[in-house]
Protein backbone atom coordinates (compact mmCIF):
# COMPACT_ATOMS: atom_id res chain seq x y z
CA UNK A 1 0.00 0.00 0.00
CA UNK A 2 1.22 3.47 -0.78
CA UNK A 3 2.00 5.63 2.21
CA UNK A 4 -0.70 8.21 2.82
CA UNK A 5 0.59 11.61 1.82
CA UNK A 6 0.14 12.77 5.41
CA UNK A 7 2.79 10.25 6.48
CA UNK A 8 5.27 10.42 3.62
CA UNK A 9 7.38 13.54 3.55
CA UNK A 10 5.11 15.87 5.55
CA UNK A 11 6.37 15.60 9.10
CA UNK A 12 5.95 19.32 9.67
CA UNK A 13 2.17 18.93 9.27
CA UNK A 14 1.90 16.44 12.13
CA UNK A 15 0.90 19.10 14.60
CA UNK A 16 -2.26 19.54 12.54
CA UNK A 17 -3.09 15.85 12.98
CA UNK A 18 -2.94 16.09 16.77
CA UNK A 19 -4.68 19.49 16.88
CA UNK A 20 -8.00 17.75 16.22
CA UNK A 21 -7.76 15.81 19.47
CA UNK A 22 -9.52 16.76 22.66
CA UNK A 23 -6.39 16.48 24.79
CA UNK A 24 -4.19 18.91 26.69
CA UNK A 25 -1.46 20.95 25.02
CA UNK A 26 1.13 18.92 26.92
CA UNK A 27 -0.28 15.68 25.54
CA UNK A 28 -0.27 17.07 21.98
CA UNK A 29 3.38 18.09 22.39
CA UNK A 30 4.21 14.64 23.76
CA UNK A 31 2.49 12.95 20.80
CA UNK A 32 4.28 15.23 18.35
CA UNK A 33 7.64 14.44 19.95
CA UNK A 34 7.05 10.67 19.92
CA UNK A 35 5.42 10.12 16.54
CA UNK A 36 8.67 10.51 14.61
CA UNK A 37 9.80 7.07 15.78
CA UNK A 38 6.75 5.39 14.23
CA UNK A 39 7.05 7.46 11.05
CA UNK A 40 10.70 6.49 10.62
CA UNK A 41 9.75 2.86 11.10
CA UNK A 42 6.99 3.07 8.48
CA UNK A 43 9.11 5.03 6.01
CA UNK A 44 11.87 2.41 6.22
CA UNK A 45 9.60 -0.64 5.94
CA UNK A 46 6.61 0.58 3.99
CA UNK A 47 3.03 1.00 5.09
CA UNK A 48 0.37 -1.72 4.98
CA UNK A 49 -2.52 -3.04 7.03
CA UNK A 50 -0.10 -4.76 9.41
CA UNK A 51 2.23 -1.80 10.00
CA UNK A 52 0.91 -1.09 13.48
CA UNK A 53 1.21 -4.72 14.58
CA UNK A 54 4.68 -4.93 13.01
CA UNK A 55 5.68 -1.79 14.89
CA UNK A 56 4.49 -3.37 18.13
CA UNK A 57 6.54 -6.48 17.42
CA UNK A 58 9.55 -4.34 16.62
CA UNK A 59 9.16 -2.50 19.94
CA UNK A 60 8.75 -5.83 21.72
CA UNK A 61 12.21 -6.83 20.55
CA UNK A 62 13.83 -3.64 21.81
CA UNK A 63 15.56 -4.29 25.12
CA UNK A 64 16.77 -0.72 25.51
CA UNK A 65 13.23 0.57 26.25
CA UNK A 66 11.13 -0.09 29.32
CA UNK A 67 7.62 -1.47 28.95
CA UNK A 68 6.22 1.95 29.86
CA UNK A 69 8.24 3.64 27.11
CA UNK A 70 7.17 1.02 24.57
CA UNK A 71 3.54 1.59 25.54
CA UNK A 72 3.94 5.34 25.07
CA UNK A 73 5.31 4.91 21.55
CA UNK A 74 2.61 2.39 20.73
CA UNK A 75 -0.17 4.57 22.14
CA UNK A 76 1.09 7.60 20.21
CA UNK A 77 1.11 5.68 16.94
CA UNK A 78 -2.37 4.29 17.70
CA UNK A 79 -3.77 7.77 18.34
CA UNK A 80 -2.08 9.03 15.17
CA UNK A 81 -3.46 6.21 12.99
CA UNK A 82 -6.95 6.48 14.45
CA UNK A 83 -6.99 10.20 13.80
CA UNK A 84 -5.89 9.58 10.20
CA UNK A 85 -8.74 7.08 9.85
CA UNK A 86 -11.22 9.52 11.36
CA UNK A 87 -10.12 12.18 8.89
CA UNK A 88 -10.52 9.79 5.96
CA UNK A 89 -6.79 9.60 5.19
CA UNK A 90 -6.70 5.85 5.80
CA UNK A 91 -9.33 3.57 4.30
CA UNK A 92 -9.47 1.22 7.31
CA UNK A 93 -8.62 1.00 11.01
CA UNK A 94 -5.30 -0.87 11.38
CA UNK A 95 -5.01 -0.59 15.16
CA UNK A 96 -8.06 -2.73 15.90
CA UNK A 97 -7.26 -5.84 17.93
CA UNK A 98 -3.66 -4.89 18.75
CA UNK A 99 -3.14 -4.71 22.50
CA UNK A 100 -0.76 -2.60 24.54
CA UNK A 101 2.19 -4.27 26.26
CA UNK A 102 1.43 -5.86 29.59
CA UNK A 103 3.01 -3.95 32.40
CA UNK A 104 3.50 -5.46 35.81
CA UNK A 105 2.75 -3.41 38.86
CA UNK A 106 5.97 -4.48 40.58
CA UNK A 107 7.57 -1.15 39.68
CA UNK A 108 4.92 0.73 41.60
CA UNK A 109 5.47 1.40 45.25
CA UNK A 110 2.86 1.94 47.88
CA UNK A 111 2.95 5.35 49.49
CA UNK A 112 3.16 6.08 53.15
CA UNK A 113 0.22 5.17 55.33
CA UNK A 114 -1.73 7.74 57.36
CA UNK A 115 -0.02 6.44 60.48
CA UNK A 116 3.45 6.83 58.92
CA UNK A 117 2.65 10.39 57.83
CA UNK A 118 1.51 11.28 61.35
CA UNK A 119 4.62 9.71 62.86
CA UNK A 120 6.89 11.68 60.53
CA UNK A 121 5.02 14.87 61.36
CA UNK A 122 5.49 14.27 65.08
CA UNK A 123 9.20 13.51 64.65
CA UNK A 124 9.68 16.69 62.59
CA UNK A 125 7.80 18.80 65.11
CA UNK A 126 10.24 17.98 67.89
CA UNK A 127 13.44 18.57 65.91
CA UNK A 128 15.45 21.63 66.99
CA UNK A 129 14.51 24.84 65.19
CA UNK A 130 17.36 25.16 62.66
CA UNK A 131 17.34 26.30 59.02
CA UNK A 132 18.01 22.71 57.93
CA UNK A 133 15.10 21.35 59.95
CA UNK A 134 12.80 24.14 58.73
CA UNK A 135 13.70 23.13 55.19
CA UNK A 136 13.02 19.49 56.04
CA UNK A 137 9.59 20.39 57.46
CA UNK A 138 8.77 22.41 54.34
CA UNK A 139 9.80 19.55 52.04
CA UNK A 140 7.79 17.09 54.09
CA UNK A 141 4.72 19.33 53.89
CA UNK A 142 5.04 19.75 50.12
CA UNK A 143 5.53 16.05 49.48
CA UNK A 144 2.78 15.03 51.88
CA UNK A 145 0.30 17.48 50.36
CA UNK A 146 1.15 16.23 46.85
CA UNK A 147 0.80 12.57 47.72
CA UNK A 148 -2.05 12.80 50.16
CA UNK A 149 -4.28 15.50 48.74
CA UNK A 150 -7.48 13.67 49.62
CA UNK A 151 -6.48 13.25 53.23
CA UNK A 152 -7.05 16.07 55.59
CA UNK A 153 -3.33 16.63 55.85
CA UNK A 154 -3.70 20.10 57.22
CA UNK A 155 -5.53 18.57 60.18
CA UNK A 156 -2.76 16.00 60.53
CA UNK A 157 -0.13 18.72 60.49
CA UNK A 158 -2.00 20.74 63.13
CA UNK A 159 -2.17 17.70 65.36
CA UNK A 160 1.59 17.19 65.25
Amino acid sequence: MKLPSVISGHREKLENIFDGLDVSETTRKDYTARIGFFLSYVEARGFNQNSYLSFKRYLQGRTDYSVATKNKYLATSRVFLRELTRRGKLPFEITHGVKQFRQSKRHRREGLSDKEIRLLGVKLKYLPDTPRNSRLRALFSLLAFQGYGRLRLSALMLQT
